[in-house]
């Protein structure tokens, strides 16, 4: 990805529990986990709580799975927009790298961060996140 700000987008898998597999928590392929999450939620839209004054259209946004502590997906910031009192940002998943990335998810101690809340990948995080998602699978 080109993009020089990434960003880190928290999800717990729990929240959307209705949907999950039973084995959500230890499955190595996150592919299941992240289709429960889209049949939850529209997966291209997510509430923003912290952020939503820096990131911008363009940014690299890269889901993290809490409870799993890994990244499996990865997209571009296509808006950020308000609505009444809160704000949202609207996604743009790039379908082919998602789908490498659920198949073999980045798991945090390659990249360092525990994002607790919508955050920006650090230096030497953003320096892993490359180096690991151009590793062939």
């Amino acid at each position: 990805m080109a993009a020089e700000t990434h960003w880190l987008l928290p999800i717990n898998p729990a929240a959307h529990g209705e949907h999950m597999p039973a084995d959500w928590r230890t499955r190595a392929d996150a592919t299941a986990v992240w289709e429960a999450i889209g049949r939850s939620q529209p997966a291209d839209r997510w509430c923003l709580r912290t952020g939503y004054r820096t990131m911008a259209a363009g940014d690299a946004i890269w889901a993290y799975l809490s409870q799993r502590q890994e990244l499996c997906a990865t997209g571009t910031v296509r808006e950020v927009v308000q609505e009444g009192d809160e704000w949202f940002v609207l996604v743009d998943w790039d379908a082919e790298r998602t789908t490498r990335l659920c198949r073999n998810p980045i798991p945090r101690e390659v990249f360092g961060q525990v994002p607790m809340s919508v955050s920006r990948a650090g230096k030497a995080a953003v320096g892993a996140l490359r180096a690991a998602f151009t590793r062939p699978d």
